[in-house]
Parts: C-alpha cells; sequence; structure tokens
C-alpha cells in the first residue's frame, strides 16, 4: 500500500493559507471529529512555512511543556534561554520574540489542544493572555488550536470562556464528499466507487487503510469483519473518546441504524426512555458529536415537531448494520460467511438509503452543473403517503424535486409520472415561478426517458458519471461491413 493519500480539502487549503498568510496576527481554531483528518490537513497548509507543530497526548503538564521546548528546538535551534523557561507563558513569549526578530509569519500549531488543558486548566486563560499581548503589538505570528474534542473545541469560544471573541478564523473540518473518496480508489468503476463512499463514508484515516489494487469487499474484509481488524470496533472508540457511559448512546446508534428513525420508534426499542423529552439530551448529544442527524421536512413549520434521525457517517451506518448483528460469527472466525450470508444480499437495500444521501450532497455541492445556479437549500419533503428524496431551492428562487433509485435497471417513465405528481403536493415553494425535476440513477434511463429529456426543459437525467464529475463515456462508433 502506498503512503497516506491527500486528496479534497481544496477550499480548506485555501482558506487557512489565506489566513496564515495576512499581515496581521492570527488565531484559529480547528475542529472536527476524532479521524476526520486535522492534523494532515494543518501539514499540508503551514508545510511550506515556519512553524512549531505540536501534537499534543495524554501526559503530565511538566512532560508536555518539556516536549513542546524540543520540538522548538528542533525547529530554531537550541537557546540557551529556552532551556531556561519552565511555564507555558515564557515560552509561548519566546516564541513571540523569535517572530518579532527572525521568522516573521511563525506559526504554532497545538493540536489536540484538550489533553493540554485537561492537564493544565489555566491554560486557556494563559492563551488568552497571550494572544491578547501579541495582538495589541502586531507582532508577526500565528497560533493555531486544534482539538477532536468537538464539545471542548465548541464551549473554548462559548461567551464565559477566555477565549471567546479572540479567534479570527474558527474552520470545522467534516468528512470527506463521495467525489474526493472515488479519487482514492481510481481504477474502480463508478458502481464500486459510489459504493465504497456509503460503506466507509468520508473519514480520510479509514480510506488511507485501504488498498486501491484490492476490491471493496476485500477491503472490507481486511479492514472491518477479520479477526483484530484495524476498524472492527472503531464505534464504541468514537463513543469512549466523548462520553463516559456509551451503553444507552450505542443502544440509540444501533436502534436508528435499524430503521428506528423517528422518536416514537426510538422510545419503542429503547425501553428506559419513556417519552421524546427523556430521549431528547441524547439524540441532542449524539447530534453535537456529529454521529447522528436530525433532520424536518422541508415543508414543516415551526411548531411541528416531525423528526426524523438518521445516521451521519455512512461506516457507522454500515458498522451498525451488518458487523455488530454479526459479532458472534465474526468472532468465531467466519467473515467470508458472514459476507456472503448476512452482508451481500441486503447490500443493495442498505445502498439506496446511502445514494439518496450522496444525491443530497451532489445537490448541495454540485447543483450548478445540471441546475442554473448554486442551491440555497437541500434536504427532504415526507407526509404520511408520500416521501420526496430530493427537494429545495436554489439561488435564483427557483424550486426542485428528485427521486433517488438505486436499481439494477434502468430508471422509465413510472418514475417521473410519480415524481411529477408528488413534487407539486407539499407547500413547500409551491409558488416558485420554475421547479426542476431531476431523477437519479445508478444504472442508466430508459429510452423514452431521455427522449423526455430532451422535451422537457425542466427535467434533469443524473447517474454515477455526473454524480462523479466524469466525462460523458464515449459512444462506441458502429462499424458496418463493407458490402
Amino acid at each position: 500500500m502506498s503512503a497516506k493519500q491527500f486528496f479534497g480539502r481544496e477550499q480548506e487549503l485555501r482558506i487557512l493559507e489565506r489566513e496564515l498568510t495576512r499581515p496581521r496576527p492570527s488565531v484559529v481554531v480547528v475542529r472536527g471529529r476524532r479521524r476526520v483528518g486535522k492534523s494532515r490537513l494543518l501539514i499540508e497548509a503551514t508545510r511550506a512555512y515556519p512553524t512549531i507543530y505540536y501534537q499534543a497526548t495524554k501526559i503530565a503538564e511538566s512532560m508536555s511543556l518539556h516536549l513542546f521546548k524540543a520540538e522548538i528546538s528542533r525547529v530554531i535551534g537550541e537557546d540557551p534561554l529556552l532551556d531556561s523557561l519552565g511555564e507555558w507563558l515564557g515560552v509561548l513569549a519566546f516564541l513571540e520574540q523569535v517572530a518579532a526578530q527572525r521568522l516573521p509569519g511563525l506559526t504554532i500549531v497545538l493540536d489536540e489542544f484538550p489533553y493540554l488543558c485537561e492537564t493544565d486548566p489555566a491554560l486557556p486563560s494563559i492563551m488568552q493572555k497571550f494572544c491578547d499581548g501579541v495582538r495589541e503589538r502586531g507582532t508577526p505570528l500565528n497560533v493555531v488550536l486544534c482539538g477532536s474534542k468537538i464539545s471542548f473545541m465548541e464551549e473554548l469560544l462559548g461567551e464565559k470562556n477566555p477565549l471567546h471573541g479572540r479567534q479570527t478564523l474558527d474552520l470545522d473540518l467534516g468528512p470527506l464528499s463521495f467525489r474526493d473518496v472515488a479519487k482514492f480508489f481510481p481504477a474502480w468503476s463508478a458502481d464500486e466507487q459510489l459504493r465504497a463512499y456509503g460503506m466507509l463514508g468520508g473519514i480520510p484515516y479509514y480510506l488511507n487503510l485501504c488498498d486501491p489494487e484490492f476490491t471493496l469487499r476485500e477491503n472490507v474484509m481486511d479492514l472491518v469483519l477479520s479477526s483484530g481488524a484495524p476498524l472492527s470496533d472503531e464505534p464504541n472508540n468514537l463513543l469512549l473518546a466523548e462520553l463516559r457511559d456509551v451503553t444507552r448512546y450505542a443502544t440509540l446508534l444501533r436502534s436508528i441504524a435499524e430503521g428506528c428513525t423517528d422518536s416514537g420508534a426510538i422510545i419503542g426499542r429503547v425501553r428506559e426512555l419513556k417519552d421524546s423529552s427523556a430521549l431528547a439530551p441524547y439524540v441532542q448529544k449524539l447530534a453535537e458529536l456529529r454521529l447522528i442527524r436530525i433532520v424536518r421536512s422541508l415543508d414543516a413549520t415551526e411548531k411541528e415537531r416531525d423528526r426524523r434521525y438518521y445516521l451521519d457517517d455512512p461506516f457507522l451506518a454500515f458498522w451498525y448494520r451488518f458487523y455488530l448483528p454479526n459479532l458472534s460469527p465474526l468472532v468465531a472466525g467466519h467473515p467470508e460467511e458472514v459476507w456472503r450470508h448476512a452482508i451481500e444480499p441486503h447490500l443493495d437495500d442498505f445502498m439506496g438509503g446511502m445514494f439518496e444521501w450522496i444525491c443530497r450532497d451532489y445537490v448541495r455541492r454540485f447543483s450548478n452543473e445540471v441546475l442554473p445556479t448554486a442551491a440555497q437549500q437541500v434536504g427532504q419533503i415526507w407526509a404520511a403517503d408520500f416521501d420526496i428524496d430530493v427537494a429545495g431551492r436554489l439561488l435564483n428562487g427557483d424550486a426542485f424535486a428528485g427521486e433517488c433509485k438505486w436499481w439494477s435497471g434502468p430508471v422509465g417513465m413510472n418514475v417521473l409520472q410519480r415524481l411529477r405528481e408528488t413534487a407539486n403536493r407539499p407547500s413547500y415553494e409551491r409558488d416558485a415561478e420554475k421547479r426542476y425535476l431531476l431523477l437519479f440513477s445508478r444504472s442508466g434511463f430508459t429510452a423514452d426517458l431521455k427522449r423526455e429529456q430532451k422535451r422537457d426543459p425542466y427535467l434533469r437525467l443524473v447517474g454515477p458519471r455526473e454524480l462523479l464529475g466524469m466525462p460523458p463515456a464515449r459512444r462506441r462508433r458502429r462499424v458496418e461491413a463493407a458490402g
């Protein structure tokens, strides 16, 4: 397997590089869940500039300061003054002097900043005092505070906390898009690239564990299903990193993965939670940790409480759907049989929901490839007797509605007819001057539907190649035999 690859993040790199090269001091906060690629992004963004990068760990405060000073010496050389300093404020003041006299634009990166604060609770106040002084003096110095403990990093910037209002950039890093995921597997078919996103998600750490020379099945076997696989217990590790008692949270995640998408269904499964008020703090916490999404129908009013819950990570959804229910045979050493009998026959059903997620993300990110402008709002609409998989409005005020089909055969006129019937039923954007209809298909479209697209200026057909931004497939030239 090749070294870790770095794909995507073009926008985040531009934002970081612009901020870190401004002719003024910067205080940058970078946050996001574990494994999402924060450290790698910061390394890439600061590669060409003088940088003190310190990766904190859970060790005593005195040892952390000692290792931080050792990293400073490695980058700028030994200095007796640095050796004599025994507290954070003095070391930071030393670095400000270095930036002022020798290395203008010096960047200090404190990665996993929450670990440092666990052993030294006064550190946020120390950083506030230091950053305020740097700003007042206009020293060309950048400070980057990075962390995976999402709740801590959000509280760090809260109104009652010392660093509130000090940040010049707050970067909340999410998973890679499905298009960036496809870049990890350039030789795979479009179908397999979409499956890879649907099963592994957009977390760079997971993707860099894959070997693109193997098949998706082989990678899942090696990384998830086999004995001692590196991702076999990843969901539990995510919960343990943020929570003390994970049992009820894990039960909620499993319930949602198995199709309990509304409060009533979840409460029916988790009997200790008697009503929606008891459920609320648990789902809110999981949402804050980016492990679930709380979704409302776009046509719901503020007073309505109709919500759906989904896992906010395809890999989590795959693990809870397929790994956990088959834990006993997997532990017993039967991953091949689990794949053949318990996973493969149900993958297309699982990918149906993932495909809807991919299509909504496509409209959110790339709608201007097939529609007049970028999307302003993207979501879903549902009622007791219908669902619209993709809906929203564009920046120019036009509306759109879409249907997504992960079918083995082509989508035909019957799907379009059903979408035409349901698209105007909700109250959402009913007065829009134009409404575009989008059909997404894994396996193409019938000839009748393609002809209809030529007649209807508001119909768009989107297949895997369009989703992934691939150039149109070349048509085969018909070679006629010479007469």
